[in-house]
């Protein structure tokens, strides 16, 4: 189902739910019946907004649907100040997503493992961490491989700063400030990525243009599509999935270049 036909639905059986409520409370009135809690009825709204939609969207939507109507009552108790800090403390975080649709993901201790014993086997020297978040994977392989270079490229504000701030004591660890696909990747023996599905075929079809003999591209989580990685190395909840210039495959008819 398109993304806006969803969100439309979404928004007709919220209406639905809230009117359903509002029924309620007026049929309550008319037969003088004990007055009920407001928040009882925002429940009731969110269980019918959730039931109107169950066979039609996506099953993600059965929660969102069943606390909104909740979640809209307690906000219009809260003072409007704070909305405008949350949105600037968001901003902070993740205003890239809005443009680069890459949310924000951490990679847990396990990862930094999996990628220190592979950069140890195959005797790499440097990774670039595209979009690197707080810093804590490079700050992690920083402390267990002195002797390699690590860098990360983080364009939101805030995170960047947390990462900067973390591998301040890493002599061979440099957090950079922009977009990484301005970037030249080319210095990198491994180039490291936990970003979306959407950007993975493009991040491929960089790394194989700026990447010298050897060049290594893993990514944890999200595959490249059309594209057989050489090997999957498992660090815990996920793969990650390892792509050789040299061994790539090209599945279907899709274009490299």
């Amino acid at each position: 189902m398109p993304r806006f036909l969803g969100f439309i639905l979404a928004l007709i059986s919220f209406g639905l739910g809230i009117g359903f409520s509002l029924g309620l409370i007026y049929l309550f009135q008319m037969a003088q019946w004990p007055r009920v809690p407001i928040w009882v009825l925002a429940i009731l709204s969110g269980i019918v907004s959730m039931l109107i939609t169950w066979r039609v969207l996506p099953s993600w939507w059965r929660p969102v649907l069943l606390v909104l109507p909740l979640a809209a009552l307690f906000s219009l108790s809260i003072n409007s100040w704070w909305w405008l800090f949350a949105a600037i403390l968001l901003l902070a975080f993740q205003w890239n997503a809005i443009f680069t649709r890459i949310p924000l993901y951490r990679s847990d201790a396990m990862v930094a493992q999996v990628l220190v014993a592979y950069m140890r086997r195959d005797q790499k020297k440097s990774l670039l961490d595209l979009g690197c978040g707080d810093g804590r994977l490079l700050w992690r392989m920083a402390q267990a491989l002195p002797d390699c270079q690590f860098v990360g490229i983080e364009s939101a504000p805030l995170l960047y700063l947390i990462a900067r701030w973390r591998c301040r004591n890493q002599p061979n660890c440099r957090i950079e400030f922009g977009d990484f696909w301005s970037r030249s990747w080319a210095a990198f023996d491994v180039v490291f990525a936990f970003l979306s599905p959407e950007p993975m075929l493009p991040v491929w079809r960089k790394r194989l243009r700026e990447g010298r003999e050897g060049a290594v591209l893993v990514s944890l989580a999200f595959m490249v599509p059309g594209i057989e990685a050489s090997e999957l190395l498992p660090a815990h909840q996920f793969d990650m999935h390892l792509y050789r210039a040299e061994y790539h495959a090209v599945v279907g008819n899709l274009d490299t270049n």
